[in-house]
């Protein structure tokens, strides 16, 4: 069921839609949302919640180990440096064995190394971390040490490649003219243990996964086109910037069951591939969505499910799609392909969602 209005707005809907955002690559078979959201509401106020999700969430770190691609005309941000749409970068730590401090690392297709950054460890023990980005000016990187407020003395570490060495010590030159590097610089390979990343997720991150939800479930289910007044709080969770990030728990939950079959034994992994895994369907009381991203053997990823609506629904009928990467990485412009799976209706009770945002309180 088509409309004359996008679903955000009440232009005309002209543009394609990819559920799956096409930063996670270009799917054989994988199903389009035709003609339902307008060009702007599509590239600027839905393409920020894309964003924020691939370059900042979880995702974010499995995009850069599997060394997936989106699209070509699109920046090249690597997220271990810095944030995007409003979000926080990713930062992971491992500690050094050598210093015996932590040091900040990134991955790139399986490889992991240290990233280029500036270390101030303080001699109480507090160390900070300034990431030197490409481009970034003196200025900048003397903003972001007076952020940090280090406690003098300190002791400076430098993490670079051989080869940008110069450049870094001259940016460094440049910012504090005064300063002395003598052999701060480290470079020696070195293995990490025990690595720990840290990841932001704001109320951008699960408004795009109320998205890919939505949108889902629009392609699996023609006979509505979204506008209908029982859809009207999905639309507005996702449309609406500025929330608390809380107000994520009146739309998404944390599935407690496996949405795949063959992962309800927990021994059980996807055997050597990797996929993301959409599905949607009806109840008698609601619409729902289920939304699982970069499910491995090796990360049994958070399903998330998404109320869309509530209401007398006359059938429970259910549909999904397994987006499945290939194996050798790209096939001309195609990533993977998506599949159709079976749905099955489980003959059991499934436990209740979990809250996707916890606030801690002290007393």
């Amino acid at each position: 069921m088509s409309s004359k209005n996008c679903l955000y707005c009440p232009q005309p809907p002209n543009s394609l839609e990819h559920p799956l955002p096409a930063a996670f690559g270009e799917f054989v078979a994988a199903p389009y949302l035709d003609d339902r959201i307008c060009e702007k509401c599509n590239n600027t106020h839905l393409g920020i919640l894309d964003e924020q999700l691939v370059r900042c969430g979880p995702e974010a770190f499995f995009r850069r180990h599997y060394g997936v691609q989106g699209r070509p005309n699109h920046d090249k941000v690597n997220p271990f440096y810095r944030g995007s749409a409003g979000g926080q970068r990713l930062e992971m730590k491992s500690r050094d064995p050598n210093l015996g401090i932590d040091v900040l690392l990134e991955c790139e297709n399986g490889v992991y190394h240290q990233a280029r950054q500036i270390i101030f460890a303080e001699r109480s023990g507090k160390v900070h971390h300034i990431p030197i980005r490409e481009g970034v000016t003196p200025e900048q990187l003397r903003t972001a040490f007076e952020q940090l407020d280090v406690e003098k003395p300190f002791d400076v570490h430098l993490f670079c490649d051989p080869g940008e060495k110069v450049w870094m010590e001259s940016l460094i030159k440049a910012a504090w003219p005064e300063s002395n590097l003598g052999d701060h610089s480290t470079m020696a390979p070195t293995t990490y243990h025990g690595a720990k990343i840290t990841v932001v997720l704001t109320d951008r991150y699960f408004r795009a996964v109320a998205k890919i939800g939505f949108h889902y479930f629009l392609t699996q289910f023609p006979e509505y086109s979204g506008h209908e007044p029982m859809f009207s709080a999905i639309r507005s969770f996702v449309l609406e910037d500025g929330c608390g990030v809380d107000r994520a728990n009146d739309c998404v939950g944390v599935r407690q069951h496996p949405l795949l079959g063959q992962m309800l034994d927990p021994r059980m992994r996807p055997d050597g591939w990797r996929a993301h895994v959409l599905c949607a369907e009806t109840t008698t009381a609601q619409a729902l969505a289920h939304v699982q991203m970069f499910v491995s053997e090796d990360w049994q990823a958070p399903a998330y499910t998404v109320c869309l609506a509530r209401g007398n629904f006359v059938n429970s009928v259910a549909s999904g799609h397994a987006y499945v990467y290939y194996s050798d990485g790209l096939l001309g412009r195609y990533s993977g392909e998506a599949f159709r799976l079976q749905t099955t209706r489980a003959s059991f009770t499934a436990p209740p969602l979990g809250p996707v945002v916890t606030l801690e309180t002290t007393s």
